[in-house]
């Protein structure tokens, strides 16, 4: 058998007979001894560095708490705005049929198991995001055209004729002496 020694060389001391439970006190009532806590008495210099560094953690956990409530704001703000525009229809009544017409035909691409029609998909809702706006804008004219665009893609058997009107509805509103200073 090996026998281990303490670092100064000697051998560990063997207690011949283990000691019962019942001799340790604080085992059977489940208090552990421990030291008794030494108590540093702190110089006025340590209290006032103690007193800053508590003033600076504080408002570090202040900042914090700030930054995490503005962001949470910032995410559900923007959350709300990306449903509001998803949920948003254009109010004008030409812009409405077109939209629903352009909305089946984004619906029949997406449905359609053809590669070429799948690819369409991202170019026909960008335009439609367009139209959209622009007909928020009074630009009926120009939405028109890009719900045209997407109901052609689709069909080009339909590319035919124009139902667009030919007129900006901007450029009717805006006087002619203010077109040029």
């Amino acid at each position: 058998m090996i026998e281990t020694h303490l670092p100064d060389n000697r051998p560990p001391s063997r207690d011949p007979l283990p000691t019962p439970a019942s001799f340790h006190t604080e085992l059977l009532s489940g208090a552990f001894v421990m030291r008794p806590r030494l108590h540093v008495k702190l110089t006025n210099a340590d209290r006032a560095v103690v007193a800053v560094w508590r003033r600076w953690m504080f408002g570090v956990y202040g900042i914090a708490a700030v930054a995490v409530w503005a962001v949470s704001l910032l995410v559900q703000a923007v959350e709300q705005d990306a449903q509001a525009f998803a949920q948003h229809r254009p109010s004008t009544s030409p812009c409405m049929e077109w939209d629903d017409a352009a909305s089946d035909t984004i619906i029949r691409l997406v449905q359609s198991r053809s590669d070429s029609d799948l690819r369409q998909v991202s170019d026909a809702v960008s335009q439609m995001r367009r139209a959209r706006r622009n007909c928020e804008g009074g630009w009926v004219a120009l939405a028109c055209q890009d719900y045209q665009a997407i109901v052609r893609g689709s069909a080009p058997a339909l590319a035919a004729a124009s139902v667009c009107p030919t007129t900006l509805a901007r450029d009717d509103a805006v006087p002619r002496q203010s077109r040029h200073p």
